[in-house]
């Protein structure tokens, strides 16, 4: 009988990593097909996984098997700012939003390469502590037309697709996804990341986690947007908590008017029938944003009272939580674009095509197998 391998994993560092991963006993087990008494057992030192379960388990726990071996890190830190206002000071960064941040990180790099000596003016054009909200909106207008968009967008998420198209225009690459990889058994939560930007003069770069709910989004994009111009990377959650944080209440400030204009929102708030509710709901279509932004806008330009404002959110919060998950199928090659950018991904296969890219880094730039690349590359042929 072949004996049985077994791999010594360091059980502080497995409990680590199910920690961070938010597993648990039971989906470590689950995740295995052993018995949760079978894989406390693990946690707690008294067994050892086979050489195929420690495989199983690195993979679902986003770790390397190699890293189970060693004694647990430190701390894990991101590497960019983290804004995040829904976090404890001593979480740490999950295993998805590790993946995805560095994802982006990896192509902004090859960006560098493909677009070295390419400056955008816009990015970090303003320093927060002297700028005002309104300038940095106003400015951000004059490079992507967000009231023209607006106008023409059919509903929230169509506003969505067209800032985005607006924005990989200006030369800023879009990223919007809402699984990890193309696992579509792999949700990203948007309490743990709704958006991160990442500035930079050659490869500005945003994210969107399109798992938020879809009238909040555009609101992301615009607070990311801000930080462009301001030349701030960083990571965001749900920007409707309150923050502490100075550049990120400017950021809230300046995204609220480039999408809601003051002198546009009273116009279109006097012209609106019905109580409070009816006219904030009527608002949240015509600008394409959430009832939250509408209502925040509101009391700041004192046409609601307190608790006017008050009934709003708890008719909005009622909302979030009756909203059930919509489809997110569709094309899957169309969604390789949306996932990598548009922009990103067009650049990718012109490489390719132009034998500088070999299909391996190509298909991993893009998160493919190289098999489904060669498939994606042909449709694009």
């Amino acid at each position: 009988m072949a004996q049985r391998i077994e791999v010594p994993v360091h059980p502080a560092t497995l409990r680590w990593a199910v920690q961070r991963a938010q597993v648990g006993p039971e989906g470590l087990a689950r995740a295995v097909g052993v018995t949760p008494e079978r894989a406390l057992a693990w946690l707690e030192g008294r067994a050892r996984p086979t050489y195929r379960q420690a495989r199983q388990i690195a993979r679902r726990l986003d770790v390397s098997l190699g890293q189970l071996l060693l004694p647990p890190p430190e701390r894990v830190t991101l590497p960019v700012a983290d804004f995040r206002r829904g976090r404890l000071a001593m979480d740490e960064p999950s295993p998805a939003l590790l993946t995805i941040l560095y994802d982006a990180l990896r192509k902004q790099d090859w960006w560098h390469e493909v677009h070295r000596g390419r400056h955008l003016d816009f990015v970090g054009s303003f320093n927060w502590r002297q700028a005002r909200p309104t300038d940095v909106a106003e400015a951000i207008r004059k490079v992507i037309p967000v009231q023209q968009e607006q106008r023409q967008a059919r509903d929230w998420g169509d506003f969505l697709s067209r800032l985005a198209a607006a924005a990989e225009k200006a030369g800023i690459l879009v990223l919007r996804r809402g699984i990890l990889g193309y696992n579509t058994h792999r949700p990203l939560d948007p309490e743990d990341f709704a958006g991160f930007a990442l500035a930079d003069l050659t490869a500005p770069l945003i994210f969107i986690n399109t798992r938020d709910y879809v009238a909040r989004r555009n609101f992301t994009f615009a607070h990311e947007l801000v930080h462009i111009w301001l030349g701030q990377s960083g990571v965001d959650d749900n920007l409707e908590l309150e923050t502490p944080t100075d550049v990120e209440k400017f950021c809230d400030r300046a995204a609220a008017e480039l999408l809601v204009p003051e002198e546009d929102f009273r116009h279109v708030w006097a012209s609106a029938s019905g109580d409070p509710h009816k006219v904030a709901e009527h608002c949240s279509r015509v600008f394409c944003v959430s009832l939250w932004v509408v209502a925040r806008r509101a009391l700041e330009l004192g046409l609601i009272a307190r608790d006017e404002y008050r009934d709003l959110m708890e008719r909005y919060q009622t909302a979030l939580r009756r909203r059930r998950s919509e489809n997110r199928g569709g094309n899957p090659f169309r969604n390789i674009e949306v996932y990598n950018s548009p922009t990103f991904t067009s650049e990718v296969i012109d490489a390719t095509l132009r034998g500088e890219l070999g299909y391996g880094q190509a298909a991993s730039l893009l998160g493919l197998k190289i098999s489904t690349f060669v498939a994606y590359l042909e449709r694009r042929i």
